[in-house]
């Protein structure tokens, strides 16, 4: 029951992600930009989480709240960074691009100071 919730909440997110970007266009062909090495990251990330850090980073969203904070430290450092440039990699942030690497990184620290006290 849990591997199947688990399954279901990374569908969900990469989902999300896609439908966000405007790729999914074919639910039969994986998106452009698509990348198959991120599935084993997302087992680690919910969907409501995954959503709260997407609009804080590529969007103008609040800031990611303390218990996001665990699950992206859970979801780990290589994880985000490779779904932070998955996602510049389809070219619609193009233009905001360095803002959007400055927000993945303040998150990023943001969150691990809550997580870890420092």
């Amino acid at each position: 029951m849990a591997k199947s919730t688990i399954a279901f909440s990374a569908l969900l997110l990469a989902c999300f992600v896609l439908f966000e970007l405007g790729l999914a266009k074919d639910a039969h062909q994986p998106a452009p930009g698509y990348d198959s090495s991120i599935e084993p990251c997302l087992k680690n990330m919910t969907e409501e989480c995954g959503i709260e850090i997407f609009q804080n980073i590529f969007h103008e969203g609040p800031e990611v709240t303390d218990p996001c904070c665990g699950v992206l430290l859970k979801f780990g450092h290589p994880c985000h960074s490779e779904l932070i440039e998955i996602v510049l990699s389809t070219g619609k942030f193009a233009p905001r691009e360095s803002e959007i690497l400055q927000k993945s990184t303040a998150a990023w620290k943001r969150c691990r100071s809550i997580v870890e006290g420092h």
